[in-house]
């Protein structure tokens, strides 16, 4: 007979209970174990959340009402909804994905799909009208009438829902400041009838850091450029009211 290695106990699974204890400055929630070693069980403070209050993070903003009601709901609408969720977020995406897929990795395997690229990501953003014959898509869908572009992107989403479509638009609409600046694109676009092909480029302000990306506020300016970016020329800036022709423009 062979000999056999000793018994050992097999090591006991360790509890950690619920993870259900507050942090008292920005209520994260905490397994009662992550409090500091130099705390009590009464009082217990966390460092790996705000660093027991020393680290102020300003809470998300509450979503709105409708799209809320879609997150928590359970009824048919808001299931379809979130079982869909990534479609919904295509269709109303105001750019495309700009990627070298590597599609090899995922015939090797049979676990859980995996998204491999070659090179960088980037998002592309083209001209802010359709080509002619071409159907607008993405952020050139927010150029054009509400009514137009529900009609659209019904049509390109035919097994998705056609009530919850036109109140993602009409909250986006209300909401989102990128979807005003695009309809003020086609108002100005309209004075130049006869102007050649244009875009819509998101520029950094100089000195800024290019990984910042932070929403327009108030006092800053969205400005259309013609050419390609390249330029160094000076220009005048021209700023117009929200009514275009209601009072002359400001240089």
């Amino acid at each position: 007979m062979g000999a056999r290695k000793p018994y050992v106990d097999p090591i006991s699974r360790h509890f950690l209970g619920s993870m259900d204890v507050l942090c008292p400055h920005c209520f994260a929630l905490h397994w009662i174990g992550e409090k500091l070693a130099d705390s009590t069980m009464a009082d217990p403070p966390f460092g790996m959340c705000c660093n027991s209050g020393n680290v102020a993070i300003q809470l998300l903003p509450d979503p709105p009402t409708a799209i809320r009601r879609f997150y928590d709901g359970f009824d048919v609408q808001s299931r379809e909804f979130k079982n869909n969720l990534w479609r919904y977020n295509r269709t109303f995406a105001f750019t495309s994905i700009g990627v070298k897929e590597d599609h090899l990795v995922n015939s090797a395997h049979r676990g859980p799909p995996v998204f491999r690229i070659q090179g960088e990501l980037f998002h592309r953003t083209g001209s802010l009208l359709p080509a002619e014959g071409q159907h607008p898509t993405y952020s050139q869908l927010y150029i054009y009438e509400p009514r137009h572009a529900l009609q659209i992107r019904i049509r390109n989403n035919i097994d998705l829902r056609s009530d919850t479509l036109k109140t993602l638009q009409d909250t986006i609409n209300a909401n989102n400041p990128y979807a005003a600046l695009y309809a003020s694109a086609l108002q100005i676009l309209k004075q130049y009838p006869n102007s050649p092909d244009s875009e819509i480029r998101l520029r950094p302000a100089p000195g800024a850091h290019r990984r910042s990306g932070n929403l327009p506020t108030a006092d800053e300016v969205a400005a259309i450029l013609p050419g390609d970016g390249s330029e160094a020329n000076s220009r005048d800036i021209i700023l117009h009211t929200r009514q275009l022709g209601s009072s002359p423009p400001y240089q």
